[in-house]
């Protein structure tokens, strides 16, 4: 028995700690209603289980406006594909996959850059 078929014998028990719901968006190529083309953010995955992490928990910058910016690391599932710049919706609140994800057996992980004014 080698550490892969050790690792994959993990998946549910990191699955079973899946506490959240993720919709991941990605900006490609579409037909717009009128017959031109044009880029526009398309559902890729909708409804995945995974969980969310962070760090760091100063969260605001004082300034003309209250902006927020902080790093949040979303777990899941290495079945779906995520790549940087997709859009990563999870309890309403949008998130920018902001690097190519790290894939191990068992799941992973991804960087999330929460963007916003308060």
């Amino acid at each position: 028995m080698n550490i892969q078929d050790i690792m994959a014998k993990a998946i549910s028990a990191v699955e079973f700690m899946y506490d959240k719901k993720a919709e991941i968006k990605r900006n490609e190529k579409i037909v717009k209603p009128n017959g031109a083309n044009g880029m526009g953010w398309v559902p890729k995955h909708l409804d995945v289980p995974c969980r969310l992490s962070t760090t760091k928990l100063d969260n605001t910058v004082q300034g003309g406006a209250n902006v927020i910016n902080y790093d949040v690391k979303m777990f899941l599932s290495s079945n779906f594909d995520v790549l940087a710049g997709d859009i990563v919706i999870v309890d309403g609140v949008e998130y920018e996959s902001a690097k190519e994800p790290f894939v191990y057996v068992s799941h992973q992980e991804v960087l999330l850059i929460r963007k916003g004014y308060a």
